[in-house]
């Protein structure tokens, strides 16, 4: 099938983001455990009419067996192939929720209104958030479905790649650019941060984020697939980031790092979101007792391991190197 984008199967010699060269294999997974993940979700949330269809994506794009390579200096974890979803078969029954770090980045930023690009900026809720602050915000992505809500909420988006953002901007250049949960689709991050500067104004910021590989949702037993939740393989993810990885990859580019933390942790908002999670796959979400002990389940699985009391996401800001 054409609608999702091979990338040739190779053995990188050197980390993507340090250089180093202690590489070893952290996990192996078949497709058919993949596909098999998937539909357990898509039959979950009631996606009955798509599970057959992405199944069949799944089965024919992939091959039998997806690796992780791990960097042994910075933790970085690059899968093998990096096979990623084509802008037609990314999932249009991808959420875009309100992240915690959208309100982080807002406040780094500060009061004064500036110009602000937001690549993969889905249907819009940091665009809207940062027009409300007083900047002027501008965002692409490539689902045509999330860009039509977010220009239906009257804001600046335009539908296509990074590659076609002149097309849209025209000689436009910005103070800020965001790329919150995108750098782990990507197989060449290091090609994006370094075309980003003949879009920056001198002294601008980069502010990103990322899945936390501390995070409590790998504590949702339901919806694993392998070592890690459903979505964090191939086609959907290929690099597992990690606070040392991004911190050695952004100064490779031309970025000083300025703040590299984890989304704070919260015992009320984890357990429930376990919990919900459990009951869903259970059938039990319209039963409030069969909720409640699901939620009861989330907060004892979370007691049982300290390792994973973290946030969804890693965040780091950066400023242009070359000003400093």
């Amino acid at each position: 099938m054409a609608a999702i984008e091979r990338r040739e199967s190779f053995r990188p010699v050197a980390c993507l983001a340090c250089g180093g060269q202690r590489l070893e294999t952290s996990e192996t997974i078949g497709v058919g455990a993949l596909a098999e993940a998937w539909r357990c979700e898509d039959e979950a949330v009631g996606a009955i009419d798509i599970m057959n269809h992405r199944t069949g994506q799944l089965l024919s794009a992939l091959p039998g067996v997806v690796r992780f390579r791990r960097c042994n200096d910075c933790g970085l974890q690059t899968a093998e192939p990096a096979t990623v979803w084509s802008a037609s078969a990314y999932p249009r029954d991808q959420s875009y929720p309100h992240r915690w770090e959208f309100d982080r980045c807002l406040d780094d930023l500060g009061t004064t209104p500036l110009d602000v690009l937001e690549l993969g900026c889905g249907t819009g809720h940091f665009l809207s958030a940062a027009a409300e602050r007083g900047h002027r915000p501008v965002g692409i992505d490539f689902s045509d479905t999330a860009i039509a809500q977010a220009r239906a909420r009257g804001l600046r988006a335009f539908c296509g790649g990074f590659d076609e953002l002149e097309r849209h901007v025209g000689n436009v250049r910005f103070d800020a650019v965001a790329l919150f949960h995108v750098i782990e689709h990507l197989s060449d991050p290091g090609a994006l941060l370094s075309q980003l500067s003949r879009w920056m104004r001198p002294g601008a910021r980069l502010f990103l984020s990322c899945p936390n590989p501390r995070r409590f949702t790998r504590l949702i037993h339901e919806q694993q697939a392998g070592a890690s939740d459903f979505w964090d393989y191939p086609p959907q993810h290929v690099q597992r980031w990690t606070l040392a990885a991004l911190s050695a990859l952004l100064p490779r580019h031309g970025w000083r790092v300025e703040t590299a933390i984890e989304e704070p942790f919260s015992w009320v908002a984890a357990g429930s979101q376990i919990g919900i999670a459990r009951a869903t796959y259970r059938k039990q979400l319209a039963r409030p007792l069969g909720r409640r002990a699901s939620i009861a389940v989330g907060w004892f699985r979370l007691l049982c391991a300290p390792a994973h009391r973290a946030g969804v996401s890693l965040y780091v800001a950066a400023r242009d190197g070359a000003a400093a």
